[in-house]
């Protein structure tokens, strides 16, 4: 069954395309691609999609396939999600996720890029500063992957829709304020929808999955305001770090991968090279 958008006269103009014997044997260039998507009017994701259907792998995903599957690839295009903040953490996680062939992330950030954001942001050059990082994350994974439809929001989350929220498969908490994660915890639970936690700070990280009813991070974070990387700092490599792990945990989340309601923590300590999972 087909799960993306594509019209009958698409799925048999593609089938055509796709049938021929040496696209199976060598796979489907982004080229070829973005051809198909011309000739037919489909969406670029869905012609991926469709070839993995096919049993023709696109070349950008050929990488991927022997840890997802051709099936968990397909399940990725169909899936989306919402990476609130897109400073070090969420640039780095919608990059990723992009590059994994998520076919719809949507990202919300109210801040331009800053001079202060070059040492680490994914999204920030010489040339993006006082843009929208919304603006700046949407030519960047455009660049990465084209397939990939990105949805900007330039506000705070709390602006953003409760069926937005509600659309999403997953959530990503990337912001840098306890007041605020909170908020975003409870409005997850709300819509019923799971949230991966990441925070950084210096040398130090934290990266959870919360699930709806959990109260994880009411649990771990107080009331506090602004988070410890006020006082730590924040390097290149940490959020890198931090926003790996939580990728990861987020794949495994929209393949079914995971167990829903467990609650764990992984904290590391990248001075000591320590890492730890607390069970919650």
């Amino acid at each position: 069954m087909v799960k993306l958008p594509l019209s009958a006269e698409q799925q048999t103009a593609l089938r055509a395309r796709l049938g021929e014997p040496a696209l199976r044997r060598d796979g489907l260039s982004s080229e070829q691609a973005r051809r198909m998507a011309a000739e037919t009017g489909a969406p670029l994701r869905g012609v991926e999609w469709f070839a993995l259907s096919m049993g023709v792998v696109p070349h950008r995903y050929s990488r991927s396939i022997g840890t997802v599957g051709a099936e968990g690839q397909m399940k990725l295009l169909e899936s989306r999600v919402l990476v609130v903040g897109l400073g070090g953490l969420g640039g780095h996680v919608a990059e990723m996720l992009a590059r994994s062939g998520v076919g719809r992330v949507a990202g919300c950030d109210a801040d331009v890029v800053e001079e202060n954001n070059l040492n680490r942001q994914t999204f920030s050059t010489l040339a993006s500063l006082g843009e929208p990082k919304t603006q700046a994350a949407r030519r960047r994974l455009a660049e990465v992957n084209p397939a990939v439809e990105f949805e900007g929001f330039t506000c705070g989350f709390q602006d953003i829709p409760e069926e937005v929220l509600s659309a999403c498969d997953l959530l990503f908490d990337c912001l840098d304020s306890v007041p605020a994660r909170l908020e975003l915890e409870t409005r997850c639970a709300s819509v019923g929808r799971p949230l991966i936690h990441g925070a950084i700070g210096g040398w130090y990280g934290q990266v959870g999955v919360v699930w709806p009813g959990s109260n994880l991070l009411s649990r771990i974070c107080g009331q506090g305001g602004r988070g410890i990387e006020r006082e730590l700092g924040n390097p290149s490599f940490t959020p890198a770090v931090a926003a790996g792990l939580m990728v990861s945990r987020g794949i495994r989340v929209l393949l079914g991968l995971v167990q829903p309601g467990r609650a764990s923590l992984q904290v590391f300590d990248l001075l000591n090279d320590e890492w730890e999972t607390l069970e919650l």
